[in-house]
């Protein structure tokens, strides 16, 4: 008689597996007619319209994944406003080219050898971007006149062959 019992619960529960894994991915009927409406893919119009978009987005995702900056803007314990920024990950084959403030008021770009002399020998004006300690520190110094000032941190990557890759972020000075 357990036996029997046995046999009838294994298989009901076969038959509920079967159903339940069956309906997996139905669509489920309309609750109108009762019967399956068809699954349409909708298409994205503006993509559709215009497939450079595309191109152009997964260009910029790509590019995102390739370089990785870390901005601090946590008050230091020194003389004078500025910024940190850590290069964590840049592009295979490239290095760091120039770094550059961009806003309304303001465009001040550094080369690579300029960031370098501007910590050794000061920052022309006050405003400006430096490099120090064997290249392990890289930051931003500006005067108290920028502080609040809106604008973008851009840095240039090129490659051997003067290939550019660019890397941005919008900031609000401290």
């Amino acid at each position: 008689m357990n036996l029997k019992k046995n046999n009838m619960k294994s298989l009901l529960a076969v038959l509920v597996l079967s159903l339940v894994t069956s309906a997996c991915g139905t669509p489920l009927p309309s609750e109108s007619t009762g019967q399956v409406s068809p699954q349409v893919p909708q298409e994205n119009k503006e993509n559709k319209e215009k497939p450079e978009n595309v191109a152009k987005d997964v260009a910029a995702e790509q590019q995102e994944k390739e370089i990785l900056v870390v901005v601090d803007q946590e008050p230091k314990p020194i003389e004078g406003n500025s910024f940190d920024f850590f290069i964590e990950q840049r592009p295979a084959g490239y290095s760091l080219a120039s770094m550059q403030w961009k806003s309304e008021k303001t465009d001040i770009v550094n080369t690579i050898e300029q960031a370098i002399k501007n910590d050794t020998e000061g920052i022309p004006g006050g405003n400006g971007f430096y490099i120090s300690g064997n290249g392990q520190f890289t930051g931003f110094f500006y005067k108290d006149e920028l502080k609040g000032e809106k604008g973008k941190l851009i840095l240039v990557f090129k490659n051997e062959q003067g290939n550019e890759k660019t890397w941005e972020k919008e900031l609000t000075l401290k």
